[in-house]
């Protein structure tokens, strides 16, 4: 095999190779960039992290995480006693596109890759009954075929280990045409990151990061209003005094419903009694209505195993939801647009820090759309 990886000199888990993941796409970006719908981050947030505007998330306190580098020497060891030796994880980068990195978990002496995935114990299982049709395995199939790219390697063991229930290997074989799509994609972020042009901002996922003018400045479609710092603290004072009233009544709800309780209890009504009392310009009723039907519960009833999503003219249609919270804001070094806050905000009490298959994906010319779900059977991806 003639192999187009370089090997990097930057050990894993070091502050050096956080910043060389900086310098390429890494396989971790492949599910995101294609947009995989099992996917936690967008391209335009996995931009903000690249051009430095947004800090990564800390994955050493995701309990998950610190269970997988718990387990990986046993699968490693597992890994090892079933199919060969296996070499230490190395870093590597594409011989013609340096821009795509890798970080591998180990190689075997027939160049064949290893990727260890240590899931939930709910997704475990899932990806035993589901196998290929799992969502966790077409997000980190791309993963694989990242890594594939890169090294030019024949294979990749793809590992779901678990210590308590059975491992499960996928053996993944090289999709060529997933492999221009990547390429394409991963050039195109790359690019963006250098430009400094974020890719699109999803309406429905991303959040506009306002306190900083220059992550506006790069995010396509907005801008900075002249009176940015006037609205912002008009806002904050219209939300802070919101959230005293939104107090204050329910202070004023709990004496009121103590005032009739105490009311009624005086006049001789029995606390299982409705209470309904008219007089010196105050009327209190209590009624008993009839229950409503839960439908879903007795959906689930009737039909135990009834999926919702197979009957869509029975869900009601999607409405907007909004929620306003504010938080102790100061001004540092870091940000680039000043907003003064207003001595009210300052001030107030409420605030707070809030047996043989392939995945089959579309082979036109195509670039545009998400990741492709579709599976048939051929040759491809391999269920040990």
């Amino acid at each position: 095999m003639n192999s187009v990886m370089v090997v990097v000199d930057v050990e894993q888990g070091t502050p050096e190779w956080l910043e060389w993941r900086k310098t390429g796409v890494t396989a971790t970006c492949a599910p995101i960039l294609m947009g995989a719908d099992s996917s936690t981050k967008t391209p335009y947030q996995l931009y903000l992290q690249y051009a430095g505007l947004l800090e990564p998330e800390d994955l050493s306190v995701i309990k998950q995480v610190r269970a997988g580098k718990l387990n990986e020497p046993l699968a490693r060891a597992w890994a090892e006693r079933k199919y060969g030796q296996i070499s230490l994880p190395l870093c590597v980068s594409h011989r013609d596109y340096p821009h795509m990195i890798a970080s591998l978990d180990g190689q075997f002496d027939d160049m064949n890759l290893l990727e260890i995935k240590n899931l939930s114990a709910q997704k475990h299982l899932d990806i035993l009954e589901k196998q290929t049709k799992s969502p966790d395995f077409r997000y980190y199939f791309w993963q694989a075929q990242h890594q594939l790219f890169v090294t030019g390697a024949p294979g990749v063991y793809l590992l779901f280990w678990s210590a308590k229930d059975e491992p499960i290997v996928f053996y993944i074989k090289p999709n060529l045409d997933c492999h221009r799509r990547l390429l394409k994609r991963s050039t195109e972020f790359f690019d963006s990151v250098k430009n400094k042009t974020a890719p699109a901002f999803d309406k429905e996922k991303d959040v506009l990061l306002i306190s900083d003018a220059e992550i506006l400045k790069q995010t396509p479609g907005f801008t900075v209003p002249s009176d940015l710092n006037v609205r912002v603290s008009a806002l904050r004072g219209h939300a802070s005094a919101l959230d005293k009233a939104k107090a204050e009544v329910e202070r004023l709800e709990k004496l009121t419903k103590a005032g009739i309780a105490g009311l009624a209890d005086s006049l001789g009504f029995r606390p299982d009694d409705l209470i309904r009392l008219d007089g010196f310009g105050i009327r209190y009723i209590e009624s008993v209505s009839k229950g409503t039907t839960n439908w879903k519960s007795l959906a689930k009833k009737l039909v135990p195993n009834v999926n919702p999503d197979e009957h869509p003219d029975c869900i009601n249609n999607d409405k907007k939801t909004s929620k306003l919270t504010t938080y102790e804001y100061v001004a540092t070094s870091s940000d680039t647009i000043a907003v003064s806050v207003p001595d009210v905000v300052k001030q107030s009490p409420y605030m707070f820090l809030p047996q043989t298959q392939t995945i089959a994906f579309d082979n036109g010319s195509s670039d545009s759309g998400a990741a492709q779900s579709n599976v048939s059977e051929s040759d491809g991806v391999m269920i040990f």
